[in-house]
C-alpha cells in the first residue's frame, strides 16, 4: 500500500506541474484570439505566412547543420580520448565537457568580443593590414551554427566516448586479423557498434538548438522559431494575433523535438547491438600512438582545447576591463564591474542562490521516490512516470516557461492569488525543468546498490521506509550527492523557461545578465555577472569531480 501511495504522489507531482501547463499550451494553440473557440485557424496563418514558415525551416536546418558539423569535429575528439594513449587525457576529458557546463549565452558574448566585426581577431588583421574590411565571422546561420557547435559539442563527445569503451577490443582486433585499418574498420566496425550512444548525443544537439532563442538573438538572428516565440510573447503580449504565433512556435518547436525524438528510436530500435562478448576493462582498449599520428592527435585535442577556454579566458578579461571597445585587447583593468555587481545589484546572486537551492530541495524527494518506484517496485505504470518526467528534456524550455505562465495564472484556492505571481513559481519551474539530471542519477546508484542488503535488513524487522534510511540512503549518497551538485549546475544557468516568469525583483543571474545586455549596459557589467556564474559552476564542478560519479553520461541519456 505505501508503495502505491508514493507512485500515486509521484504521478500527481508528474501531472499537475508538467503534463498540466504542456497540455494547457497545446490547447491555448488552437484557441481562435476573436472569439475563444477551438479551431485550426492559428496554425493556417502560421503555415501560410511565409515568414514564420521560413522560422521553421531555418530552425530545422540550423539544428541539422549543427548536428552534421558537432558529429565530424565530435568523432575525432572521441575516438582520440576514448583510444589514444596521451599524456593529460583526463584534463582533455574534463575540459571537453566544461561547454555544456557553463552558460551557453556566455560563449555567446565571448565570441562576439573575439569574433564579431570590431571583434579582437578582425581588428587585429585589420591593424596589421592583412585586410581591409572586417570578415563576418558570426552574422548569419553560419555564425548560429558555429557558436551552437563548440557549445553542444560534448554531447557528441560524451556519448561517442563512453560507447567506444564499452565495445569488446577483440572485435576491432578481429577486423584488423582481416585486414580492415584505420577508417575502414571505424567505419565498418566501431561506428556501427556505438550507433545508440551516438544517435542519443545526436538527438540531445538537435533538440537544444530547436529550443535555444537567446543564442541567435544575441547574434541579431531572429528568424528561428524559439526566437520568435519568445519575442512575440514576452515583447507583444498584448497584440493577441501575435502572441498566438509565439505560442504556436513555441509548439512547433517542442514537436519538431519529438517527432526527431521518435524517429532516432525507429532507426536504433530497427537493429540489435548487444553482442557477446569476453567483457572489456573500464578504460577500453588503449592503442599506443607514435610519430606523426600522435603529433596530429595532440594538434587535434589542442584546438579544441582552445576553443573550449575561449569562452571562460575572454569572460575574465571583460570582466575586470574598462570599455573594451575597438581595441584588441583591454587598456584598462578595474574591480568597478564585480563592485556594481555585488554592492549594487546583489539581488541577481541571491536569488539565484534562493530558487536553486529550494528547487534543490524540492526535486530531491522526488528523485529519490521515483528512483526507488522504478529500481525496487514492480508497480504497473511505473515507466509511464519515468516517461513524463524524463520528457522535459525533449521539450524546449520556453514551451515549459509559457506553459508555466499561462496554466497558472489562475487563483489558487483559500490562497485567493495565482501561482504565476507568486516567486516560488521560480524554484517550481527550475526543479521541473532540472529533475531529470536529478532523478536519473539517483537512479543509477540505486541499480548500482545490491538488493540483497536491504533484503537482509528487511529479514531482521526493518521497515522498508527504515530500510530505505539506515541502508539503502547511506550506501547511494556518494551519487546522490553528485547528482544534487549537477542539478545545482544546471539550475543556476536556467534562463529559458524562467524569463517569461520572472517578476520585478526575482531577477537571477542568467536573467540579470541578458537585461544587462538588452539595456545597452557596457559589457563590464554582463561580463562581471557571467564571471561570478562561470566561477559558482567551476567550484561545483570541482566538487564534482572529486566524487568519481560517472554522472554525465546517465544525466544526459535518452
Amino acid at each position: 500500500m505505501s508503495e502505491w501511495i508514493l507512485y500515486l504522489a509521484l504521478l500527481s507531482y508528474a501531472i499537475g506541474f508538467i503534463v498540466y501547463p504542456m497540455l494547457i499550451i497545446v490547447i491555448e494553440s488552437f484557441r481562435d484570439p476573436l472569439n475563444g473557440s477551438l479551431s485550426l485557424n492559428n496554425y493556417y496563418k502560421f503555415f501560410t505566412d511565409r515568414y514564420y514558415f521560413d522560422c521553421l525551416i531555418n530552425s530545422v536546418i540550423t539544428a541539422l547543420l549543427t548536428v552534421l558539423i558537432a558529429t565530424v569535429l565530435g568523432l575525432p575528439l572521441a575516438y582520440i580520448l576514448a583510444r589514444y594513449k596521451l599524456v593529460g587525457k583526463t584534463i582533455y576529458t574534463a575540459l571537453s565537457l566544461l561547454p555544456i557546463l557553463l552558460p551557453p549565452y556566455v560563449g555567446v558574448f565571448a565570441f562576439i568580443i573575439l569574433f564579431g566585426k570590431m571583434g579582437v581577431i578582425n581588428l587585429l588583421l585589420i591593424q596589421n593590414n592583412v585586410i581591409k574590411e572586417p570578415i563576418n565571422f558570426l552574422d548569419g546561420l553560419h555564425g548560429v551554427v558555429f557558436v551552437e557547435t563548440v557549445h553542444l559539442l560534448p554531447f557528441i563527445v560524451i556519448s561517442c566516448s563512453a560507447g567506444l569503451t564499452q565495445i569488446d577490443p577483440s572485435f576491432e582486433e578481429a577486423a584488423e586479423v582481416s585486414g580492415a585499418t584505420g577508417l575502414y574498420r571505424f567505419f565498418s566496425v566501431s561506428l556501427p557498434l556505438i550507433t545508440p550512444q551516438y544517435v542519443s548525443g545526436a538527438f540531445l544537439v538537435f533538440s537544444y538548438v530547436l529550443g535555444d532563442w537567446l543564442t541567435p538573438l544575441i547574434l541579431g538572428q531572429r528568424n528561428y522559431l524559439a526566437t520568435i516565440a519568445f519575442i512575440n510573447i514576452a515583447y507583444h503580449f498584448v497584440d493577441i494575433e501575435r502572441k498566438y504565433m509565439g505560442i504556436i512556435a513555441s509548439v512547433l518547436a517542442s514537436t519538431v523535438s519529438v517527432i526527431a525524438l521518435l524517429l532516432s528510436r525507429y532507426y536504433v530500435e530497427r537493429k540489435k547491438y548487444s553482442v557477446l562478448s569476453k567483457g572489456t576493462t573500464a578504460e577500453g582498449r588503449v592503442i599506443h600512438v607514435h610519430g606523426l599520428k600522435k603529433f596530429a592527435a595532440y594538434v587535434y585535442v589542442g584546438i579544441i582545447m582552445v576553443l573550449v577556454l575561449l569562452s571562460p579566458a575572454v569572460i575574465t578579461l571583460a570582466a575586470f576591463s574598462r570599455r573594451w571597445v575597438l581595441t584588441p585587447f583591454p587598456e584598462h583593468f578595474t574591480f568597478e564591474n564585480i563592485r556594481m555587481l555585488f554592492i549594487e545589484l546583489p539581488s541577481y546572486i541571491q536569488n539565484t542562490i534562493v530558487f536553486s537551492s529550494i528547487a534543490t530541495l524540492l526535486a530531491l524527494p522526488i528523485a529519490l521516490g521515483t528512483s526507488y518506484v522504478l529500481a525496487r517496485t514492480n508497480l504497473p505504470g511505473k515507466n509511464i512516470l519515468d516517461g513524463i518526467l524524463a520528457s522535459i528534456l525533449v521539450i524546449p524550455g520556453i514551451m515549459v516557461g509559457v506553459g508555466y505562465l499561462i496554466g497558472f495564472d489562475y487563483p489558487v484556492p483559500l490562497l485567493d492569488v495565482s501561482l504565476s505571481r507568486v516567486w516560488f513559481i521560480m524554484p517550481l519551474v527550475l526543479c521541473a525543468r532540472r529533475l531529470p539530471y536529478l532523478a536519473r542519477n539517483v537512479h543509477a546508484s540505486f541499480l548500482q546498490l545490491e538488493k540483497s542488503l536491504e533484503e537482509a535488513a528487511q529479514t531482521v524487522g526493518a521497515s522498508r521506509l527504515r530500510t530505505f534510511f539506515d541502508i539503502s540512503l547511506p550506501l547511494i549518497m556518494r551519487g546522490v550527492f553528485a547528482g544534487i551538485i549537477l542539478f545545482f549546475v544546471m539550475a543556476i544557468q536556467e534562463i529559458s523557461s524562467t524569463i517569461f516568469l520572472y517578476r520585478p525583483g526575482w531577477e537571477t543571474l542568467p536573467i540579470g545578465i541578458y537585461l544587462q545586455w538588452n539595456r545597452g549596459t557596457e559589457f563590464g557589467v554582463p561580463a562581471a555577472a557571467a564571471f561570478v556564474l562561470v566561477i559558482i559552476t567551476l567550484i561545483l564542478l570541482l566538487i564534482l569531480s572529486k566524487l568519481g560519479q560517472r554522472v554525465l553520461g546517465g544525466a544526459f541519456a535518452i
